[in-house]
């Protein structure tokens, strides 16, 4: 029983060990200070990537679809590719003390629909997963945020 107990807790702990990262380093001081155009999300059903438009403050959002002044976005469905996950075994072997990088990619794409044009939009989010015991104290593990940041960059530096 005992056993059971402290398998299950280490799980608990391990589980909770991480953070996220946003490469390269540069994009985590990124900072816009521009206008932003008003801008009017035609599928916000797709919740994640209309969260992480959000959290990247590119554009001022309205509910007014018919005002002209107004940039049409359609989202697509956001696409990760997975990184290996071989080097957990390190972490693992060494009780978490050893910090692990999972850098996966993000493709997030959309489209901006002016009064004649179309714009499609593709951008790749470098947003990794580290594993790490001391992580387990980090409070600010936010995925949105942190994808959102990386999109604010993308988005200004492409």
């Amino acid at each position: 029983m005992r056993k059971a107990i402290l398998l299950i807790l280490l799980a608990v702990v391990f589980v909770s060990c991480y953070s996220y990262k946003i490469f390269p380093k540069g994009d985590r001081e990124f900072v816009y200070n521009g206008e932003k155009k008003k801008a009017f999300v035609v599928n916000p059903q797709l919740s994640k990537e209309f969260h992480i438009l959000k959290k990247a403050g590119i554009f001022q959002f309205t509910s007014d679809s018919l005002d002209e002044s107004t940039v049409r976005i359609k989202l697509s469905s956001m696409k990760r590719n997975f990184a290996c996950g071989e080097p957990i075994i390190a972490s693992v072997l060494t009780l978490g003390q050893l910090p692990v990088l999972f850098p996966d990619r993000y493709d997030y794409s959309f489209e901006e629909i002016g009064k004649s044009d179309t714009i499609r939009k593709n951008f790749e989010l470098h947003v990794a997963t580290r594993f790490w015991f001391w992580d387990m104290f980090v409070f600010n593990k936010n995925f949105d945020r942190k994808a959102g940041k990386a999109l604010l960059a993308c988005y200004y530096n492409q």
